[in-house]
């Protein structure tokens, strides 16, 4: 959306914005309010700006003759293409025992897409009180996820491979502090793997490793994702500085795009504000490639994200997991991360303020 709203604001440019088939667009970032609070479906749906809206999603691009093959067996050509499609949730891990059984009996779930917390809200409402909850996850998004939950009532039990989950992200002391605030809060299982699930009677029980079960009502997803991109790009569009891809005047931004640059190396960010300042910059890029604006230079990203995890406050910008993690000599829990002498992303806990004055100072 970033990029339609900077191209179609210059009033000389043809915009069509290619949605998936059935879905106007809508905020991912209030998917949450929808799943747990009282939020309308209908109140995250986004403003368009002046485009050319088609409800038909991309099934790939054919580089050669400039076209997007769509859904509906429609083709639609192109000047310039901006790939910012997003991204998928990971699934339980191919072949796990009973994870396709469980899946299928609406026991499993994700809380990635707007019908995602629906159904999800549904199902909430339809089980008795407190309801028994496996978080399989132990990022930013399961955090919350558990927060919420655990806020309402319900009986949490967060599982993470990880015995401190979120250290590359955060820096240890962040995910340190954290995942205590997760044992005395919600049932932990860190460290540990889920090797097979099991349909029964009042729910699914979830068998980890050492023989232990851990019975539940429902089980949520938060896996983190990856790439959701059209063909010819499965496993997401490379870009270079300036997000473009390797085939003519095309880009890409966002979760869907992986970056390729000499001071990150190899990375991808996958939340809103990132995405929205990504899709700014595509299109900038997109002006100059066409000879009507100036060079937006290399991206970096600087955006910040915010959580609250069991009161906490947790605040970021930039790139952390780019960096090595090192406490800030500071009062505050603020940790800076470091790569090749630059600080490329700052992380912390109730410093908002201090984490948020580093944005125009990362790299």
């Amino acid at each position: 959306m970033g990029t339609a709203r900077t191209l179609a604001s210059r009033g000389d440019t043809r915009v069509t914005l290619v949605a998936r088939s059935d879905e106007t667009p809508y905020t991912r970032m209030l998917i949450p309010g929808v799943a747990f609070g009282p939020l309308p479906p209908e109140a995250v749906a986004l403003p368009l700006p002046e485009v050319d809206l088609v409800a038909d999603t991309a099934h790939g691009v054919d580089v050669a003759a400039r076209e997007l093959r769509l859904a509906s067996g429609s083709r639609l050509g192109y000047d310039a293409l901006v790939v910012a499609t997003g991204s998928r949730p990971r699934g339980l891990p191919p072949g796990l025992p009973g994870g396709a059984e469980a899946r299928a009996a609406g026991l499993v779930h994700g809380l990635h897409t707007l019908a995602d917390a629906v159904r999800l809200r549904e199902r909430l409402a339809g089980l008795a009180a407190p309801a028994r909850i496996a978080i399989l996850g132990g990022g930013v998004i399961a955090a919350e996820t558990a927060t919420k939950l655990q806020t309402a009532g319900h009986t949490v039990t967060l599982v993470a491979r990880s015995r401190v989950p979120g250290v590359a992200a955060f820096g240890a002391p962040v995910a340190e502090r954290l995942a205590a605030e997760h044992r005395a809060r919600v049932r932990t299982r860190f460290g540990r793997t889920v090797e097979a699930i099991a349909v029964v009677d009042d729910g699914v029980a979830l068998e980890l490793d050492g023989g232990e079960r851990v019975a539940a009502d429902l089980v949520l997803l938060a896996l983190g994702t990856e790439p959701a991109a059209p063909d010819p790009w499965p496993d997401g569009v490379d870009v270079d500085g300036r997000l473009r891809a390797e085939a003519p005047d095309v880009f890409a931004a966002g979760g869907v795009a992986v970056h390729h640059d000499e001071v990150l190396g190899s990375w991808r960010i996958d939340h809103w504000e990132d995405a929205a300042a990504q899709g700014m910059h595509a299109a900038r890029s997109v002006l100059h490639a066409f000879g009507v604006g100036e060079d937006p230079g290399v991206y970096l990203p600087r955006s910040s994200y915010l959580a609250t995890v069991h009161g906490l406050v947790v605040s970021g910008v930039g790139a952390p997991a780019c960096g090595r993690p090192r406490l800030d000599e500071s009062e505050e829990l603020v940790v800076r991360h470091e790569l090749h002498g630059r600080i490329v992303g700052v992380s912390g806990i109730g410093a908002v303020g201090t984490v948020l004055q580093w944005s125009p100072r990362l790299h």
